[in-house]
C-alpha cells in the first residue's frame, strides 16, 4: 500500500513537471496569439478585424464592387497599421450584399483612420448612389485564430 502511494505521488509530480512548459505559454502577454511559423510556435499581437456590411441592387453590384475596391479598399490598404482586407459578396435575387473585413494591428491604428469613434461608418462619397439603407456602425473583433493558407 505504501509503495503504491509513493508511486502515485511520483507519477503526479512527473505529470506536473511535464506540464510546466504549457503553463508558461499560457502566461504570455495578454492579447498575444500563438501562431506557427516554419513549424515552431511564436507569439504575435492580436489583430483587430473591422467589419462593415452594405447592400445594393444586384444590377448595380458589379459597378459598386469596382468603386468599392478603387475608392475604399485601396485607400484602407495605404493607411499605416492596416494588415489587409477581404471583400465578400452574396446575391439573393435583386439584392446583393457586401461584407468588408479590414485587418488592423491595433484599435489605435483604426483611430488614425476613423477618428475616436471607431464604430462610426465612414461612407465613401458615392455610397448614396449605390447602397440601400446604409449602415451607420461597424463592428470590431479581436482575431483569435486565422488558419487561412
Amino acid at each position: 500500500m505504501r509503495r503504491e502511494k509513493t508511486f502515485g505521488i511520483f507519477l503526479a509530480s512527473a505529470l506536473l513537471l511535464a506540464s510546466l512548459p504549457c503553463v508558461t505559454v499560457a502566461q504570455t502577454e495578454p492579447g498575444a496569439v500563438p501562431s506557427k511559423i516554419n513549424g515552431s510556435t511564436t507569439q504575435s499581437k492580436t489583430v483587430v478585424a473591422r467589419i462593415w456590411h452594405g447592400q445594393t441592387l444586384t444590377n448595380k453590384a458589379e459597378k459598386y464592387y469596382k468603386y468599392l475596391t478603387e475608392a475604399g479598399i485601396k485607400k484602407i490598404q495605404s493607411i499605416p497599421g492596416n494588415r489587409g482586407a477581404q471583400v465578400f459578396r452574396r446575391t439573393n435575387g435583386t439584392i446583393t450584399e457586401f461584407t468588408v473585413i479590414s485587418y488592423w494591428e491595433s484599435r489605435d491604428a483604426i483611430r488614425a483612420f476613423a477618428g475616436n469613434d471607431i464604430e462610426q461608418v465612414h461612407p465613401l462619397p458615392k455610397d448614396n448612389q449605390y447602397l440601400i439603407e446604409p449602415e451607420t456602425k461597424v463592428k470590431h473583433f479581436d482575431v483569435l485564430l486565422d488558419q487561412r493558407q
